[in-house]
């Protein structure tokens, strides 16, 4: 356990370019960390109880809860009186003690953690997987442990939480691996994220993945797709085809339109979903300028477009973990 206080941390959150739902399987995929994140910080205070308090990206507190109070008979166990979230934090502090004994009881008696979100929590950039990542590296257990025993989900986005830049994650068990890149593609750079002005839970479109299933073939192929998008030469239209393919595989797959299909057939480029299909950011590449893609989405409603640049942490080099198979210990 980290025990210098105050202790702080801000993990990164996390778009991913390329293997949605697939990523579940092993195949390769593209992702991204991005410049805005969750910052964690925790003091001591002079209370008897593991207070938290969590601020949104406005600086607004939006919750606030005393998790347990050891000396009061206060417990891990679901109470009667539990909001969602408290019952999510005793359910991660749960599976923390059961990866590290005695943890809770080490950390549970005066202390205060504040937590500072700095995206929209509709966005659907990562507000678990940071969390988890956060408590993870406070509480230096195993952090794709914790989230398989929480949250659950592929782990790329705990890889990317401390990658200082683009990644290949391919899931391997309980220890994926995790490839820094160093891509920053001139197609890439101009492109744009949109908000589709509705969260999409990410579990429900796991489900829906699994109960369709993925064929050999199209599972190949989005690794190859993958890898050949990794091309710092790629023209443009070339990466714009790749893209075109990925989405009618997964459209195919899961039996749901491509977002451009559905909504925007006149965008003068490409379009790719991002993350679970039907909410969350929208990818578009074109090879018109960044501002008339803005213009274009403006005037259908759709207000929040951010440029790569303003969206991506794109430094170069090796993450902060290695191959993080255990990042954080």
């Amino acid at each position: 356990m980290k025990t210098a206080m105050p202790f702080t941390t801000k993990p990164h959150g996390k778009l991913l370019l390329t293997g949605e739902y697939f990523v579940l399987d092993g195949v390769p995929a593209l992702a991204v960390p991005t410049k805005l994140g969750q910052r964690l910080t925790v003091n001591l205070t002079r209370g008897v109880s593991l207070e938290w308090r969590a601020n949104d990206h406005h600086g607004q507190q939006w919750f606030r809860s005393s998790l347990a109070s050891p000396q009061l008979g206060g417990t891990l166990d679901a109470q009667d009186t539990d909001d969602a979230f408290t019952a999510r934090l005793r359910q991660i502090f749960r599976a923390a003690e059961v990866l590290r004994p005695g943890v809770f009881s080490a950390v549970s008696f005066g202390r205060m953690v504040t937590t500072d979100l700095e995206f929209d929590r509709e966005w659907g950039l990562g507000s678990s997987s940071t969390l988890i990542a956060a408590i993870a590296e406070w509480l230096e257990v195993d952090p794709y442990a914790l989230l398989e025993a929480t949250f659950g989900g592929s782990g790329y986005d705990l890889a990317c939480a401390v990658a200082d830049g683009p990644i290949v994650y391919r899931r391997n068990g309980g220890t994926p691996t995790v490839t820094p890149l160093d891509w920053r593609p001139a197609w890439a750079v101009t492109s744009c994220f949109v908000y589709r002005n509705q969260k999409q839970n990410s579990r429900e479109g796991i489900r829906a993945y699994r109960k369709a299933g993925a064929s050999d073939v199209s599972k190949t192929r989005i690794g190859e797709i993958t890898k050949a998008l990794q091309n710092q030469a790629l023209h443009p239209r070339a990466a714009a085809q790749l893209l075109r393919e990925h989405e009618q595989i997964v459209s195919a797959t899961v039996g749901l339109p491509t977002v451009q299909d559905e909504l925007f057939p006149t965008f003068p480029g490409q379009l790719k979903s991002l993350g679970a299909w039907g909410g969350d950011f929208i990818w578009a590449v074109s090879e018109e300028s960044p501002e008339k893609v803005r213009a274009f989405f403006n005037e259908r409603g759709y207000q929040t477009v951010i440029g790569y640049e303003d969206m991506v942490l794109s430094s170069p080099g090796p993450s902060k973990g290695g191959e993080l198979t255990k990042p954080f210990v």
